[in-house]
């Protein structure tokens, strides 16, 4: 247990900043009735202490009851509006 608890995301964040403000975009959800509400908003908190740019988010449900839905209108749209692709240029001969 302590190990799991020496390595887990809270523990290490400081050591990250770094490395996560490289990222363009970062984003977290937790259901208000999950398990691991407290645990996300606390690292909310870290990042946002820490000046880790970021979108965090709670919402009606669970752990699992949302999935689906969130995926749809969460996911696929934040990472439509974040992520950013060269267009290839391929010759043809």
């Amino acid at each position: 247990m302590a190990k799991w608890i020496a390595n887990s995301p809270l523990a290490m964040v400081d050591q990250y900043v770094p490395n996560l403000n490289q990222y363009h975009s970062i984003m977290m959800d937790v259901g208000l009735e999950d398990g691991l509400a407290a645990s996300n908003k606390e690292m909310d908190r870290s990042l946002a202490r820490l000046g880790v740019m970021h979108t965090f988010e709670t919402y009606e449900g669970d752990h699992t009851n949302r999935v689906k839905e969130r995926f749809e209108t969460r996911v696929l749209p934040f990472f439509s509006e974040s992520l950013k692709f060269q267009a290839e240029h391929a010759e043809l001969h």
